[in-house]
């Protein structure tokens, strides 16, 4: 007997049809990326998961359209820290939206390195597009050093993440390795 943990009540049958393997990777694997009966507790999910990350955008937006966000111009330590910090905590954000999602959570290195990658290429593509968004904003303009730095500040944390999966992984593993001593043998009659 083989248990499932969908979000559907029952897995499909394969005459439903075909499946992305985007849905397959979100869901867990092809049986499990049946069509999604949304149920209050799965809207619920999904934004506990994602909401988090869509406010932060929408923060930096409301920053990047302002002319002067801070009322005077910062000096560049802490210009370096506001772009390094913002994007670093969008792409861990964007990582827990796409963590929170698959059901079978931390199956696997493969997808654990795909939700790094894409966590850090979208929070790089936002900072490409506030960067764009800025060069319309009187008093602001769109810069590459600043989209560097909105790309290390993602890499650095995708980086720091898996570091630290990595450890978890590894006591895991070890953990899992350990032996309980073997009975002693008695001898003869």
């Amino acid at each position: 007997m083989r248990l499932y943990r969908t979000f559907a009540a029952r897995p499909a049958p394969s005459s439903l049809g075909r499946t992305t393997p985007y849905a397959e990777y979100l869901l867990g694997g092809r049986e499990q990326a049946a069509p999604i009966i949304m149920t209050s507790m799965t809207l619920r999910r999904l934004a506990v998961a994602w909401l988090p990350a869509i406010l932060w955008m929408g923060f930096i937006f409301y920053l990047s359209a302002q002319a002067r966000p801070l009322g005077t111009t910062p000096p560049l330590a802490a210009t370096v820290a506001a772009h390094f910090g913002e994007f670093a905590l969008l792409a861990f954000l964007l990582l827990w939206g796409q963590l929170c999602c698959t059901p079978e959570k931390g199956k696997g290195k493969g997808r654990l390195l795909l939700a790094l990658t894409l966590s850090f290429l979208l929070a790089a593509l936002y900072g490409a597009s506030a960067e764009y968004h800025q060069g319309f904003v009187s008093g602001r303009d769109a810069s590459w050093a600043d989209w560097g730095l909105d790309g290390a500040g993602a890499g650095a944390a995708m980086l720091l993440t898996a570091l630290w999966a990595r450890g978890v992984l590894r006591r895991r593993a070890r953990y899992r390795r350990t032996v309980l001593p073997a009975q002693p043998r008695r001898e003869g009659p």
